[in-house]
């Protein structure tokens, strides 16, 4: 009832401004087609949003009225409705209430194939949005279709999912390495330290480090990697400490950013390349061209010159880190001659008794290798701020 006395009165108000102006409002002209004919939906959208339009600018153009034309309007809405616009009033509440079911998409159409029903869903929200500018069945999508599409989307299935936590990243390894404190059995076994080689090529002398056997692999006891892990670490901890030597081995594809990052962190050396053989045992023909340098305990050049004896003298390192030690007998053997401590990863197939401080664990996984060097060149770092420590006590 409400909704007849609006439509009534904008049309007692139309009628006036059409005899006062004459062209403000125009009279709803009927169609020769049938509402429930089977036409175009698409035709048929684009005619109620130029219906809208039309309507919209035309209610605007009221603004422009006079106070004198809003006075006759007043007058006009007072008196009562004739016989004509109360007929009037009807025919077109049941236009608008029939345009508008019509309009609805949640009927099938012949002229919708099946194949269009994600454009049936977005067009069925004209509704909330009049002004929508639908696009042809072979048309693609127009932007505000796409909007449209997307913020579905976003309501249906932003909530969706779970937050993932504890999740392992090894790339972490080498820019922010763990402490010995910080490393146990669940990290260990997420870098796939445990797992060792096949059965086939199993080295009895590595029996003790064997926690079973497992689809043709060994599998390596981590309370026995993390119990010589944490040896290693004081070792190497210590040996920076007193202004030691470290050098890194390291000859596999892929190896050379563990060793360089863990070698800027104890200020030491590596080799990612071919072991030069003689390099310890021959120190005259192999570093016998390299300059050499004194420096202080804070590894800054004292600046002094050097006689002829210390620049014949052999200068070799303190500790020995060796990744692959299978491929790098060789290093080690001129390690034990030259008594030079070594600390080694050793896989099922390798053998512990040519490395001083052996770590049983994978040495073919890039993972495995990255955290235990960065363990141990965390430990080294540890040990070189606590000589820079002292250094820096004993000068105040």
């Amino acid at each position: 009832m409400l909704s007849s006395v609006r439509c009534g009165l904008v049309m007692r108000r139309s009628s006036v401004l059409r005899n006062s102006r004459g062209y403000i409002i125009k009279r709803f002209q009927h169609t020769d087609v049938p509402l429930n004919a089977e036409v175009d939906q698409d035709l048929l959208l684009v005619r109620q949003k130029q219906m809208n339009d039309s309507i919209s600018t035309r209610l605007k153009s009221l603004r422009e009225v006079s106070v004198d034309d809003l006075n006759d309007l007043q007058k006009v809405l007072d008196n009562p409705l004739t016989a004509k616009e109360k007929q009037l009033d009807e025919e077109l509440t049941s236009f608008l209430n029939e345009f508008s079911s019509s309009s609805s998409l949640g009927s099938s159409q012949p002229s919708l194939s099946t194949d269009n029903k994600e454009t049936v869903s977005i067009r069925g929200q004209l509704e909330q949005f009049p002004f929508l500018e639908p696009s042809a069945n072979d048309k693609p999508y127009t932007p505000q279709e796409l909007f449209l599409r997307q913020l579905k989307h976003a309501k249906q299935s932003a909530r969706l999912g779970a937050d993932v936590t504890k999740v392992y990243n090894p790339n972490t390894h080498l820019t922010k390495p763990l402490s010995i404190d910080q490393v146990s059995i669940t990290k260990l076994m997420e870098a796939g330290v445990h797992l060792g080689q096949s059965t086939s090529l199993w080295r009895s002398s590595t029996q003790p480090f064997i926690y079973g056997e497992y689809k043709g692999i060994h599998i390596i006891d981590m309370n026995k990697t993390l119990s010589y892990l944490k040896r290693a670490s004081a070792v190497i901890e210590g040996i920076v400490e007193r202004g030691g030597i470290v050098l890194f081995l390291g000859t596999r594809e892929g190896q050379k950013r563990p060793l360089e990052e863990a070698a800027k962190r104890v200020n030491g050396y590596y080799v990612s390349t071919r072991w030069i053989p003689g390099t310890l045992t021959n120190p005259t023909e192999i570093s016998g061209v390299w300059e050499k340098l004194e420096v202080d305990m804070s590894e800054k050049s004292t600046g002094r010159l050097l006689t002829a004896d210390e620049n014949a003298s052999i200068v070799k390192p303190d500790l020995l880190v060796v990744l692959n030690p299978t491929e790098n007998r060789n290093a080690l053997n001129e390690a034990m001659k030259t008594r030079v401590p070594t600390i080694g990863i050793i896989d099922t197939d390798s053998e512990p008794s040519f490395v001083t401080y052996p770590i049983p664990g994978n040495d073919d996984s890039y993972r495995s290798i990255s955290l235990i060097l960065g363990v141990l060149a965390k430990a080294g770092e540890r040990g070189l701020k606590t000589r820079l420590n002292k250094l820096n006590s004993d000068k105040r």
